[in-house]
């Protein structure tokens, strides 16, 4: 979470060369993004009213955002000397401790935020984010998602504070909740793309696969996008990758467990020696136990370099984490009817796959013994098919694998959807295309979507 930046500044226009028009000068750019670019004019608004604390906070978050959460501690501090209750003072410190490494101070830090200021939802989502208590974890995500309900029926209704709140509901797994605020308070949000967009993800969470659909083909019709001004993404660098892959491996070593190469990652160091260089992120499958363990949301939990997503709970068998700069996704194979499943919830119909059981043994890689199944060609023809050895760039595992168990038609479509949509959007429409093309449901292409071709394979009752 980022410390909170005034934005209620008023409309006038300062004279050049005033305190208030370089504080509004850096205020601005903040707002923006532009961190570099805001401190000059905080530190000359400093210099002309020294210990004016709207200048001295957001000096602290400009710091914090640049990189440099040492000189952004010393402005937290600074106001915490004047005022030990300051509630964004404290939340920026806890912030600013953490990105030092201290995570026993930032967890004090952030306790005491809460303890000062109940309502203060982002120092609850902070707490949620680093404490290794499951307790206190869980505790913290559900006191966020009330402190944020409170503040929607305190009558602020700006459009941010709608979002985050139904997104603290589900990840508070309070999915009828969070339908049920973003239908109420539709006209309060950002536009009506927004409220659909939200709708799609709440719905699917909740199992209604169908309607999530409906909703995310009406988000995508109502947004406007800009697809010629859309950034590219950051190149996949399987170096960078490869040195990711050897820190995690050192995690999941040291916690004693028995994990694996899976999927893409697999298919790319078994065909070409590295991680695809068309890949988005590393996978590490993690073999269950017969007590169905291990308990992977404490290993990330109580790692300091790892961070629990929100909505993961102890007992999932899917975590998706960014380490190292590079998206981890891991599975966790459990024991299923003389086979192996995976997949990425546990709700009836979302995305699983199903395998022929398998032991792991080494396999050199890169000068290093790796783990992967003891069969890794019949493992990735069960994933991608028999012309694994081909490279498919258009094929997507959630949509197209056959080793998909069980999975709701609209679980696919809607997978097909969201992912070419952000295909679209990064510049890459063949892509998009080959996703579109492998939904089994027809799709209402929005206006945006006219070039591409609709499925021809429509499912019942589409």
């Amino acid at each position: 979470m980022k410390p909170g930046i005034s934005q209620s500044l008023p409309a006038d226009q300062y004279p050049p060369g005033s305190w208030q028009y370089y504080l509004r000068a850096g205020q601005k750019c903040l707002a923006a993004g532009r961190s570099e670019a805001a401190l000059p004019p905080l530190l000359a608004a400093n210099r002309l009213r020294p210990g004016h604390a709207p200048v001295q906070q957001s000096l602290g978050a400009a710091f914090l955002r640049t990189g440099a959460p040492d000189l952004a501690l010393a402005w937290f501090d600074q106001l915490l000397s004047l005022n030990p209750v300051d509630g964004r003072a404290l939340h920026g410190r806890g912030l600013a401790l953490h990105a030092l490494m201290d995570r026993p101070a930032a967890l004090a830090a952030f306790r005491q935020s809460v303890d000062c200021h109940p309502d203060a939802w982002q120092s609850w989502g902070s707490l949620a984010d680093i404490t290794p208590d499951e307790d206190e974890r869980i505790g913290a995500i559900q006191c966020a998602a009330d402190a944020l309900l409170r503040l929607c029926g305190s009558g602020q209704n700006r459009p941010r504070n709608f979002a985050d709140c139904a997104k603290a509901l589900l990840d508070a797994r309070r999915g009828p909740e969070a339908v049920a605020l973003i239908r109420r308070n539709a006209a309060k949000f950002e536009d009506a793309g927004a409220v659909h967009d939200q709708l799609a993800r709440a719905f699917y969470e909740t199992g209604n696969y169908r309607a999530a659909l409906k909703s995310k083909q009406s988000a995508l019709s109502l947004g406007q996008h800009d697809f010629s001004a859309s950034p590219s993404p950051p190149a996949f660098s399987p170096v960078a990758a490869a040195r990711a892959l050897c820190g995690i491996a050192e995690i999941l070593d040291a916690a004693g467990l028995r994990y694996f190469l899976a999927a893409g990652t697999l298919l790319g160091v078994h065909r070409s020696g590295a991680p695809l260089v068309h890949d988005r992120d590393i996978d590490v499958g993690v073999l269950a136990d017969e007590s169905g363990g291990p308990d992977l949301a404490r290993v990330i939990r109580e790692h300091p370099d790892l961070l629990l997503d929100r909505r993961a709970r102890p007992g999932d068998r899917y975590f998706a984490l960014t380490f190292q700069a590079i998206a981890v996704d891991i599975f966790l194979y459990e024991p299923c009817d003389g086979g192996l499943q995976c997949g990425l919830g546990r709700l009836a119909g979302d995305v699983a796959w199903r395998f022929t059981s398998f032991n792991v043994r080494a396999a050199d890689f890169q000068g290093r013994q790796w783990p992967i199944p003891d069969d890794p060609e019949r493992y990735l023809t069960e994933t991608y098919g028999p012309r694994w050895r081909t490279p498919d760039t258009g094929f997507a595992s959630v949509l197209s694998s056959p080793a998909l168990f069980e999975v709701d038609p609209y679980v696919r479509a809607y997978y097909a959807l969201s992912r070419a949509h952000t295909c679209r959007l990064m510049g890459d429409p063949a892509k998009a295309r080959a996703l579109l093309r492998q939904s089994p449901v027809h799709l209402d292409l929005p206006g945006q979507y006219e070039a591409f071709p609709s499925t021809d394979n429509d499912a019942e009752d589409a």
